[in-house]
């Protein structure tokens, strides 16, 4: 049974058990601040647990998306070393909120394995919770009592999924490979590690609520949470060795082998970390994440990284894996779309970034090589070893096999702290995380009424009421608000909520998974006491930084529409940040861009806000918005309702954010920046309104203050400027002219104070002196002068400029080997505060003690023979 087939019976299956099937959401988990990726199956039904409201359907079945590759789950490291573990997978899960539990979970698990998938019931096997005694007697009814393991907390208590949410014991169903496969232990059984028992199949029965503080609480709906891996089940419904072998899989390995020139079964470990590594790069790619250095960015560039660190090492010293994504997607054809879709997309984005990789590897290699060289004790430091991991990719198997090989010991203890670290600063963080008080909460809480599209204004009733001691900031829930919170790249609102008795000033607006909006902010007036539950209260928007902000967010409408027109619907957004101030726009564009372009973006961007169109805002169906034409961004999640914003007929996207009602509040448009943060991902920033305004008019204070001084007019300013450029051009000719002439003199000069000595046995002359106010190029000239048809002479040169010393040193040929320039110059610029390098024959640096110059040209023949050592 091939993978589509398994897919597909899962979903049909479950579908005829009541569950409602839903698409897979993206690898971005956009309302789950800590999460880095979706990494279960359940990450997108979180809140149907934890709410209290109405939930559209209590059964529901899908095929997830994950990745578990940065975080607490993630497998990264595991990858080539087992056939069973994968940093992008497939997830087939069925859920239950508040509807069925265990017992029903258990029958409809055994009905799929055993009359849909023909598994045989001998090979099967079972673990529980071991305090979970109810799920043993249900077990009980379908195998005998020896083939349910009970297991502890590690194995068998899954979740929370990130640092809170539901939570619970698990029951792992396990298939039997035979004694073949096991570890010889005769008591071996599922919870071993050997390749015996494959577990393919977790249900979870979350019914427990893990708090921030590490409370677990009770589950307002228990309930049922399942995941099965496809690659898993793939694997045994195609008697497979291993998952790879599988037709996910296989199609990927047959490309690499007809690359690569090398066969899977001679490099199965790099081979499986390539495919591995590809399939999670290109999925995490489609759904709008890019490679930087910081967050999912981070995760993404450390995955294409290690995949070319071992196609290197399988003899592909080119750049190789965008090759691997057209048989990609005829595996996911039909099933990801958008994997089709963004394909030349990534295609260009991996290429990008592997050639960046292959450019550091060679040095990385050197590095290696360099810095054990420096290594004391026999002992690599945590830092160094991090270094090689982070910076370069290098995995640490490899970086254990080469420190063995050199009888070194390294510190994986301090590397582990390291990257602890590390990992910490990449997981996204929140408001959520901090620690809070409760000065007092409602029994509940509900998701919160937002009213803010159609007031700024209105009448609501306080609910809870936080202290958040880490930044001396209050948070206020009320059932009701027009106040807009962060999200989609949209800054939170600000404004006022009050009382006749207090007065809150609202500075950042938030959301949780729930959909409980927090407003956090000061106490303008009053007290934190004379807040009530239950309190009738006002709730206000700042108009002023609400039109700012809604003007900047349908401004970024505009600019992706023009970037699309001018190329040909071929630019797509990649991210945005809107701010009251300015907002920024990264994009994917195959064209060049320069100043010309730039201003007819600008250009066209005015006239359609100064053209007054309207801006529509329209409630509908998702299909029915895309059948329309409207423009989703992968990078986003949608309901099955979506709001779509249509500029004046001519451009339409779905978006959650806040809008002006038409372009011309939107006032004047610039570019006040432009930038390449890769091959084809660019990025502008931008102002508007009154920003825009302030922009203009302390620019024209400057020209008019430049004018003012040039003692001309703001027309005649650039004239003027050219004018003086050309005279100051002249005056630097003249200057270098006399700088020459004055130079010829000094070879003479310095050669009075010739020095000769030994050095390896060998006789050689310095020439040392000091000439301030001439650059190192100046100096080198001078160098060459002096030592021009010379043999067994060393020329160092010394001087002060602009605050600084400037160092030469030149070594004829014959002696460069024994003598070399660079070993000169990096020892007298350390001296000297500074630093230096070169070849053997010239070298030259840069110092910051210029006191110190005379005292070195007067211990020059000491200072080199020490730098020799």
């Amino acid at each position: 049974m091939n993978s589509r087939e398994i897919r597909e019976k899962y979903l049909r299956f479950f579908e005829g058990k009541g569950h409602t099937i839903i698409p897979s959401s993206s690898l971005i988990p956009f309302d789950d601040p800590t999460l880095l990726f979706t990494s279960a199956g359940m990450v997108q039904f979180k809140k149907f647990w934890i709410t209290e409201g109405q939930i559209p359907y209590t059964r529901a079945v899908s095929c997830q998306k994950c990745l578990r590759a940065g975080g607490k789950d993630s497998d990264l490291e595991n990858i080539g070393k087992t056939g069973r573990h994968h940093t992008f997978f497939e997830m087939l899960g069925n859920f239950s909120f508040g509807d069925y539990f265990k017992k029903e979970a258990i029958e409809m698990a055994w009905e799929f394995v055993i009359e849909q998938m023909k598994i045989e019931k001998q090979r099967i096997w079972a673990s529980y919770y071991c305090e979970d005694i109810e799920t043993l007697h249900i077990w009980k009814k379908f195998l005998p009592e020896d083939k349910i393991v009970p297991l502890g907390k590690k194995d068998n208590f899954w979740g929370p999924a990130g640092e809170t949410g539901p939570c619970g014991p698990c029951s792992e169903i396990y298939i039997d490979f035979g004694k073949n496969d096991s570890c010889k232990n005769p008591d071996c059984k599922p919870g071993c590690d050997c390749d015996r028992f494959l577990e393919f199949w977790n249900l979870v029965f979350p019914q427990y609520n893990q708090q921030l503080n590490g409370q677990i609480l009770p589950l307002k709906k228990r309930g049922v949470d399942t995941g099965m891996g496809l690659e898993r089940i793939a694997r045994i419904m195609q008697n497979t060795r291993s998952n790879y072998e599988t037709d996910l899989f296989l199609p990927l390995l047959q490309k690499l082998e007809e690359i690569s020139k090398v066969k899977y079964s001679q490099e199965i470990s790099k081979f499986r970390i390539i495919v591995d590594h590809i399939r999670a790069a290109a999925f995490i790619l489609s759904d709008g994440v890019y490679p930087n250095n910081e967050g999912r960015g981070y995760v993404l560039r450390r995955i294409i990284r290690r995949a070319s660190f071992q196609g290197n090492a399988i003899g592909l010293k080119r750049p190789f894996l965008s090759e691997l994504i057209d048989p990609l997607i005829a595996i996911f054809e039909g099933v990801y779309e958008n994997l089709k879709i963004n394909a030349e997309e990534i295609k260009i984005t991996i290429s990008e970034e592997e050639k960046k990789f292959l450019e550091l590897l060679s040095s990385a290699r050197r590095i290696f090589d360099t810095d054990i060289e420096k290594i004391k004790d026999q002992k690599i430091s945590g830092d160094m070893i991090f270094r090689w991991y982070d910076t370069y990719g290098i995995p640490r198997d490899l970086i254990a096999e080469l420190t063995e090989e050199k009888h070194l010991t390294p510190d994986w203890q301090a590397f582990e702290e390291i990257l602890k670290h590390q990992q910490e600063k990449t997981r996204q963080k929140s408001v959520f995380e901090q620690k809070r008080n409760i000065i007092f909460e409602s029994d509940t809480v509900n998701e919160t009424i937002f009213t803010g599209y159609v007031n700024i204004e209105n009448n609501c009733i306080v609910k809870c009421l936080y202290f958040l001691p880490e930044k001396e900031l209050w948070e206020l829930i009320v059932d009701r608000t027009p106040f807009y919170p962060e999200k989609g790249g949209q800054v939170g609102d600000k404004g006022i909520i009050k009382t006749d008795k207090w007065s809150f000033s609202v500075i950042d607006c938030q959301i949780d998974p729930k959909g409980v909006i927090y407003h956090i902010g000061r106490f303008a007036s009053g007290t934190f006491q004379d807040v009530k539950i239950g309190q009738p209260a006002v709730a206000s928007v700042s108009r002023h930084h609400r039109m700012d902000v809604s003007a900047n967010h349908t401004a970024t409408h505009l600019l992706h529409y023009c970037l699309r027109k001018i190329s040909n619907n071929q630019a797509k957004q990649a991210g945005s940040y809107v701010d009251p101030e300015k907002f920024r726009f990264d994009f994917i564009f195959p064209l060049q861009i320069n100043n010309n372009l730039l201003q007819d973006i600008e250009t066209n961007i005015n006239k359609l806000i100064f053209e007054n169109y309207p801006v529509f805002i329209n409630e509908m169906d998702y299909n029915e918005a895309i059948k329309k034409g409207s423009i989703a961004l992968f990078t986003e999640k949608y309901g099955e309702k979506v709001r779509v914003i249509d500029i004046g007929n001519f451009h339409a996207e779905l978006c959650g954010g806040t809008h002006v009602s038409n372009t011309s509040e939107i006032g004047i448009f610039k570019i006040v920046s432009f930038s390449s943060v890769g091959e084809n991902l660019k990025r502008i920033e931008a102002v508007t309104r009154k920003h825009a305004y302030d922009w203009f008019n302390k620019r024209i204070h400057i020209i008019d203050q430049a004018s003012s001084i040039l003692k001309t007019t703001p027309e005649n300013l650039v004239g003027s400027i050219n004018k003086i450029k050309k005279q100051i051009q002249d005056l630097e000719k003249k200057l270098s002219v006399l700088t020459e002439k004055a130079a010829m003199d000094i070879p003479s000069t310095l050669e009075r104070n010739r020095k000769n000595m030994v050095i390896k046995n060998t006789d050689v002359s310095i020439i040392a002196g000091r000439v301030d106010g001439l650059t190192t190029d100046q100096l080198g000239k001078i160098a060459d002068g002096i030592s021009s048809n010379k043999k067994g002479c060393i020329v160092f040169l010394a001087g002060e400029i602009e605050n600084k010393v400037a160092i030469v040193c030149k070594v004829s040929a014959d002696i460069a080997d024994i003598a070399p320039a660079s070993s000169i110059i990096k020892y007298v610029s350390k001296i000297l505060g500074g630093k230096g390098g070169g070849k053997s024959h010239f070298a030259q640096g840069l110092g910051k003690d210029t006191d110190k110059i005379d005292d070195i040209i007067s211990k020059i023949t000491e200072l080199i023979p020490e730098a020799m050592r």
